[in-house]
């Protein structure tokens, strides 16, 4: 049994790669890593899917976008990922292309005024975007704007080279990210009770805190999807990193792979065809891979 055709879609998009396999009743088990993550993989004959392993990224995302049933300790399987409703009106704020070499970095924000608006968007099918294939993003991105409002929204884009000037500016890319938040933050305070943002950093919330007005509540937290504005800024914030990507695709001449991991080959064409000046355009030159692709020193991550 080979892993079904959206399965392999999937992987590739996750940049994960099959590590090894192996014959299992009824199926195939599949043992799956992308850089430090993990995970075993049951393909039935049947079409059930069971994702195992330690919690990660990697494994939540396989398991929310391929529709799979997982048992844990109760032998249920969790449910789809939607946000809890909450009528507290809220901000929420996250980020894409952080840890992606080629690409902007982009952070988003949404504002929710009352529960109204957070029911619009669990119906919609406000989720953590990383749960959400490119097609979904893009598609549910686009009702998040009629569901809540555009002034209740607001995206900063940082070119690679917006990125690595105000990085270098800030001294590292967690104070960066700090100061992109606040000014998503004094653009939609306004009528908010709470503001909530997806953990960036440990330092995060007491960066935030002086930006943040008295009486409205701060909170930080990983995973904070659960929350409808911060997975509406997730979904706003992932579809416009994408779109970045297609346009410098398409201005390099050949697809920008997404992620971190098996970026070298692409980066090494970039350099080669376009020099350093072109791979700045479209890189996050700071990172170390920049040392693999051309040869010399540099780069801090």
């Amino acid at each position: 049994m080979t892993l079904p055709p959206e399965l392999n879609a999937l992987l590739r998009e996750l940049g994960a790669k099959v590590i090894s396999s192996r014959d299992i009743s009824y199926g195939v088990q599949y043992r799956l890593e992308r850089g430090p993550e993990s995970v075993t993989l049951n393909v039935y004959s049947t079409g059930k899917v069971l994702v195992q392993g330690k919690s990660s990224v990697l494994k939540d995302a396989i398991y929310e976008r391929a529709g799979t049933g997982e048992a844990g300790k109760s032998g249920k399987a969790r449910d789809g990922g939607r946000p809890a409703l909450d009528a507290t009106s809220r901000l929420g704020t996250d980020e894409a292309g952080k840890g992606d070499y080629f690409g902007p970095l982009v952070v988003a924000g949404v504002r929710v005024l009352g529960g109204e608006t957070a029911r619009k968007l669990q119906e919609i099918g406000v989720r953590d975007s990383k749960t959400l294939s490119r097609e979904g993003a893009m598609r549910i991105s686009r009702q998040v704007a009629d569901a809540v409002g555009r002034e209740h929204i607001s995206v900063a884009v940082l070119s690679p080279k917006e990125y690595e000037a105000r990085r270098k500016k800030s001294g590292n890319v967690n104070v960066l990210l700090g100061e992109v938040n606040a000014e998503i933050i004094g653009q939609l305070d306004d009528e908010v009770e709470v503001i909530v943002v997806d953990e960036f950093a440990r330092s995060a919330r007491e960066y935030l805190k002086p930006f943040v007005r008295e009486g409205v509540r701060l909170e930080v937290r990983s995973r904070a999807e659960d929350d409808a504005a911060v997975a509406a800024a997730s979904i706003l914030a992932r579809a416009r990193y994408l779109e970045e990507m297609e346009r410098l695709s398409e201005r390099v001449g050949f697809p920008l792979p997404l992620g971190a991991t098996h970026v070298v080959d692409a980066g090494r064409r970039v350099y080669k065809e376009r020099g350093t000046a072109g791979l700045e355009e479209v890189a996050k030159v700071s990172f170390r891979t920049t040392r693999k692709i051309t040869g010399q020193g540099g780069g801090t991550r």
